[in-house]
Formats: C-alpha cells, structure tokens, sequence
C-alpha cells in the first residue's frame, strides 16, 4: 500500500465577508453555502455530501478544496494521476507536467486555481457573459460554496486547469441574487503633506477620513500622485480616522497628490481635493567635526561643570538640529543647534559621584551636514577630604616615640582607602604612613625623636586619584628634656649628735639649671628630706639632713620632673655615722 503525502492542507481562501451576500469589495456573489453534510446535499449538485468523507486522488478527506476539485475530476471520468497533485498552488504545475492544458480560458468542468493570492482549487460550474459560477470547499472556512464571480473582480482566477472539459454546465442556472443596498452615511477624505521635499525624500503625507452619523471609517485608502495610484493602504477603526503614509519618493518638479476612500458597505466612497507638493533637488551634504571639551579633566565632586560641543561642517556653513550629550553612555541632555548659536551649545553635567567618567556626543545630522560623533573623553572627579590629628599622650619623655592618630574621612563620610598620610612638627614632616582598606580611614603614627619643648604637631593627608589632599588644625604635644641630678656631701662622716649637709645640683641636657621642681632625699628607700628648686636656686640646693642612727647610710637624690623637665635620680652617697 501506498503512503500518503502531507497534501491538501494550503488551501486557503482570503476574501473578507464570507457570510454576507454580497461582500463590501464586490470579490464574488454567493449562491448557497453550506457545512454540515445535508447542508452540502441541498447546495451541491456533484452527490459530493455522500463521498466527502472519503479521499479521492490521496488529498484529505472533509472540507478540502483539493479533495472536492479530485471528487469532481473522478466524477468526470479523469483517471488518478501518477504522482501526487500536492497543495493547491502546486496543481498547476503538476498538471502540466502530466501533459494537461492550462491557461487562461475558462471552461464548464475546468478547475480554477490561485497560487499568488491565495493557494486554492475550485470547479468551473458555468460560464457566462462576464462571469463564472464556481463550486468549492474551503479546509480553512470548513465550509462548501457555490457563488458567482465577475470578470475583473478580486477573486476572479488565476488560471484553468482542463483535465476534462463539458460541453455544458453540470449545475442549473443560478439565481441572481437581490443587490445588496448602497450605502448610506457620507464620508469626507482630506490629505496633508509637506509643501516641499527633495527627490532623496520619501514624503509623508497624512489621510484623514470623516464619517458622519458617528461611524468610525475603515475600509480601503488610495493614494494617487498625477491621477496614478502609487500606495493603497488599509483604515482600521484603531486609526479612528487617520493614516500617516509614506510614499514612494518622487521626481523632481511640482507633483499633485490626492487621496480616494473606498468606502464600504455603510460609508461612501469620497475624493479628497488634490495639493502640490513641490519636489526639488536635494542639497548637498557635508561631513562635519564634533568635539566636547570641558574646562579641566578633574572636576569637584558636587559641582556642575559646563561642557562645549562645536559641530564645524567641512566648509563652514552654520550647522542646526539636535545633538545629544552622554555622560557614561547615559543621555543627560539633548540641546537644539541653531544659527544663532554659530555651531556651538553648551551643556551643564549633573553632579556625580567622584570616580573616572567619560562624557561624548553625537550631532544627529541635518538636511545638509551629515551625523557625526565626539570621540569619548575620560575626566576625573574628586571629592574633598577632612582630616583630624590628635596625640595619644599631651606629653612625652625625649626618649618616647609620640603616637600621633590621624583620622581621614570624605564629604560622603567615608573612609578613603589609599593615599599617604604625612605627621607634621611644627610644619615640617617628621614622619609618614599609607591608608588602606584595612584601615577604615585611621592611623596610629609612631614618631620618634622630636626636639624637647612643645611641639605643634598637625596631619596632611595628600589625597588619592578621586579624593583631594587635607590638612588637620595644629595639637600641642610636649616633649620634655632630659635632666641630670648629682649630690655631694659636706662631709662624709659625721657623729650622731650632728646633722649632715648634702648638695644638690639638677642640670637640663644643656647644662642649665633647672628652677622649678621638688627633690626627695632618700636614705636606702626611707624619705628623709624634700627640697624645693626656685628661679634664685639656679638649679642648686643645700639640705640638712635629719639626724641619722649609727651606721653607714646609702643617701640618694630624685629630681621629681615638671611638664618640660624629665626626672632624674642621683646615685648613692654613703654617709658614716658614729657615736
């Protein structure tokens, strides 16, 4: 047993109105139509109702235009092809290539056949004086038809395939159907285009249709240019009554356009009045340069720099229409050229956040000066800083490193992450060190070796890519001086009943005496006598001492240290007492 091919599924009928009488384009006049099988029994002449159901020359069974135009040609006595007809925009050609006529001649028992307009097969019932009367099925509609076509209407056919011609019609002669009533509601069609385009140009023009009684339009528009119809389009009732149409480009001269609404099965036909629309030669196009500049590459963050685009055409005309101006490829402005503005237009940015960013611009192009784009130019923007010193300690020994902490923050409050810090003694660096992430914007700075005396200690940070350099208010830091505290005897042996004398001397590392200060005498670890250092002592004091017991006696000396003066201590003296 033979398979059977995927065949006579295209079989499409395209023509609106299908349930109307007479449709509003006037493509073809129904007889009768019909889609269950008694339906078909009273519309069909062919005794097809009986064999619907079954596949004649392998197309599909059921509605099928193909399956019927097979019914029909087996009916006449046409023996099954050896190959498969296939779709219906393939009969035509198949059937040449099994030696069967086809053309353009309308014959009783031809099949009509479309392959452009639609892919369809039907059967010639009859012909008349400028018109057919065709039979057929439709997969698509799923509904059979007989109906009459005039010569010259939309669905007339294509061509005609002659496997078996009759002699004379097979169906009786149709009934001419009532006419369908004209329609009633007057429209009025106007058409609006430029006054002036040039030959380079596709105009477009703009159709309005009105109705009256309150119905929307739709249906079919014509354009004409000089009688001739150059664009047909369709109104939809989404248009609500206007069409933007854009036409063919035009010959250089004065041309005449008008517009023709078709109407429809309610709503007249109408003509709108013709315009002028003059088409000239288009101008000459010049290249042009864009360039955007701003006033400096690096830009505070904040603030809102203007930019500058010039458009300069090759040959200096005066350049118009608009240009765009992208910041990080995202459109901040789109100024208008005009000649006022001799080709130049400024642009202020938006704030923005510090960081690198690129701005460009593109001049969109005119009649006259062709499109042409500003190559991307990269600017920095910085932020400002602050930043804060303070010391861990007001006061240090000479021999103590200070620890000095800088902390560094943003307008935005936060901490840079890169950038070196400077520590500053009374104005000059004495000492640096780097932010990183880790640091979260605070350092802790050792700095060794200051010169006694106050100190004005300050912090610079010195910035980063995106962040400006900051300098901190001074803090005092006190750095004392080393001090030196010797002792003598007056004697080193006295007797019990006598009060020794000690002396003492306190000496700054550069040999001053020192004039403010307490001493403690010390005998072993037992405080024996204080002494107190004036402006008039210059550093030096006599102490007696108390009575001591017999013995030998280990006596010492401390200098206690002011807010400028280390401590000191003297080394021991031994004192002998005897009875």
């Amino acid at each position: 047993m033979r398979r059977l091919g995927l065949v006579g599924l295209v079989c499409l009928f395209v023509v609106s109105g299908l349930s109307a009488t007479t449709t509003s384009a006037q493509a073809f006049t129904l007889i009768c139509t019909a889609k269950t099988k008694a339906q078909v029994a009273k519309c069909d002449t062919s005794g097809y109702a009986d064999v619907m159901h079954l596949m004649h020359w392998r197309m599909y069974a059921g509605h099928n235009c193909t399956n019927y135009a097979a019914w029909r040609m087996k009916r006449a006595g046409v023996p099954e092809p050896r190959i498969l007809m296939g779709n219906a925009r393939d009969w035509h050609t198949n059937a040449k290539k099994l030696g069967y006529p086809v053309d353009n001649r309308p014959a009783v028992g031809a099949i009509a056949q479309w392959s452009k307009a639609a892919s369809h097969v039907a059967y010639v019932e009859q012909v008349g004086s400028g018109f057919l009367v065709l039979s057929e099925d439709s997969y698509t509609s799923k509904t059979y038809r007989r109906y009459r076509v005039n010569t010259g209407d939309s669905w007339y056919p294509e061509r005609f395939i002659h496997f078996k011609d009759q002699s004379a019609p097979v169906s009786p002669e149709p009934v001419e159907p009532s006419p369908a009533p004209a329609p009633t509601v007057a429209s009025a069609v106007s058409v609006a285009a430029p006054a002036k385009v040039s030959t380079r140009i596709k105009p477009k023009v703009t159709v309005r249709v009105k109705a009256s009684k309150g119905v929307v339009p739709e249906g079919k528009v014509r354009l004409r240019r000089g009688g001739v119809t150059v664009k047909t389009v369709t109104l939809k009732p989404g248009h609500a009554g206007s069409i933007a149409v854009t036409l063919p480009r035009m010959k250089r001269g004065k041309q005449w356009v008008s517009a023709v609404f078709d109407g429809n099965a309610k709503v007249r036909k109408s003509t709108s009045r013709t315009i002028k629309v003059v088409v000239t030669k288009p101008p000459k196009v010049v290249s042009a340069k864009t360039t955007i500049t701003l006033p400096s590459t690096t830009v505070a963050a904040g603030s809102r720099p203007v930019a500058t685009v010039a458009v300069t055409p090759t040959d200096g005309r005066t350049t118009t229409n608009a240009v765009s101006v992208y910041v990080d490829d995202r459109r901040i402005a789109s100024p208008v050229l005009t000649k006022a503005r001799r080709g130049k237009v400024s642009v202020r940015l938006p704030a923005l956040t510090a960081g690198r960013h690129t701005i460009r611009a593109t001049y969109w192009g005119s009649k006259t000066v062709k499109r042409s784009s500003a190559r991307a130019t990269a600017f920095s923007v910085v932020e400002p800083t602050t930043v804060a010193a303070a010391v861990a300690k007001p006061t240090v020994r000479s021999t103590e490193p200070a620890q000095v902490v800088a902390t560094v923050a943003t307008a935005r409050r936060v901490a840079p992450t890169a950038g070196e810090v400077w520590v500053l003694a009374d104005g000059a660096k004495v000492a640096a060190a780097t932010l990183t992430p880790a640091a979260r914007g605070t350092l802790t700075i050792p700095v060794p070796g200051l010169a006694p005396g106050t100190r004005r200690i300050s912090v610079q940070y010195r910035g980063a890519p995106y962040q400006l350099a900051s300098s901190s208010a001074e803090v005092p830091l006190v750095v004392q001086e080393p001090t030196t505290t010797a002792t003598a005897l007056l004697a080193t042996s006295v007797k019990s009943t006598a009060q020794a004398k000690l002396t003492i001397s306190v000496l700054s590392a550069s040999k001053v005496g020192i004039t403010s200060g307490s001493i403690v005498v010390m005998d072993g670890t037992k405080r024996i006598a204080t002494a107190t250092l004036t402006p008039a002592s210059k550093g030096k004091v006599v102490v007696t001492l108390p009575k001591l017991a017999v013995g030998k006696h280990a006596i010492t000396a401390s200098f206690g240290g002011t807010d400028l003066m280390e401590p000191s201590a003297s080394g021991a003296r031994t004192l002998t007492v005897t009875k």
